[in-house]
């Protein structure tokens, strides 16, 4: 999935569910990598296939995309750089997919991070503590969340530039550094993510008010974090 991917199953003692959860994020990397010009979703988006010849699995993701641009009254859209690209869906449902695979295997207590996106999982008393790091210090630790069951999804610029865009302007958003969602589900915190860094500051804080069991943090290019 180019991107680095880090699993620790307390109560695993064999490899098997961890050969399993990385043979399915592959799978999904075949399918849905933008990078890769063979992959389903690129030839999709040359036009190659039409939409009623596309897997089960495309077809369920191109829904989802358009009911979250509708939920992010057009902040999160997959059609925002002028041909389909779901990737800003595609790692968070990529990870809850992963956290199936694992609960099917038995296992309830995990955590799985990707990209700086974290599930975490808690059948028991483990608290898991994610540390959010720093986008100005990027070896240093910001904030630290303790969660037994819940999501954590940041966007930012300060890693691969600017390279979200608002698709209200058509351009790069550049208002904030980084957004990081924490909440109950890793698709829509990662989609929130996104869509909030595009929305920048001002509606970003009022627009996360309706999204109950949500919470978020702003980094701004020169101000200390809120």
């Amino acid at each position: 999935m180019g991107m680095p991917i880090t699993l620790d199953i307390p109560a695993a003692t064999s490899g098997e569910v961890f050969n399993k959860v990385f043979a399915r994020l592959r799978q999904i990397d075949e399918r849905f990598s933008t990078h890769k010009p063979d992959s389903e979703v690129s030839r999709f988006a040359r036009g190659e296939i039409d939409e009623d010849s596309l897997s089960t699995e495309l077809k369920e993701v191109i829904v989802a995309c358009r009911r979250a641009e509708q939920a992010t009254d057009g902040y999160f859209s997959a059609w925002a750089g002028g041909i389909f690209d779901p990737s800003g869906f595609v790692k968070g449902w990529a990870i809850a997919q992963a956290g199936q695979v694992i609960e099917r295997l038995g296992h309830k207590t995990y955590c799985l991070s990707a990209g700086g996106d974290i599930l975490a999982s808690s059948d028991s008393d483990k608290i898991w503590n994610i540390g959010i790091q720093d986008p100005k210090e990027t070896k240093q630790i910001l904030n630290t969340l303790s969660i037994s069951n819940g999501a954590v999804a940041t966007s930012g610029n300060y890693e691969r530039g600017e390279h979200i865009i608002n698709p209200k302007t058509k351009k790069p958003a550049t208002e904030l550094l980084s957004v990081t969602v924490s909440g109950p589900d890793i698709i829509w915190a990662d989609v929130l993510a996104t869509a909030l860094f595009a929305m920048g500051k001002t509606k970003a804080s009022e627009f996360i008010k309706s999204q109950l069991d949500y919470r978020l943090l702003l980094i701004y290019p020169q101000n200390p974090a809120r």
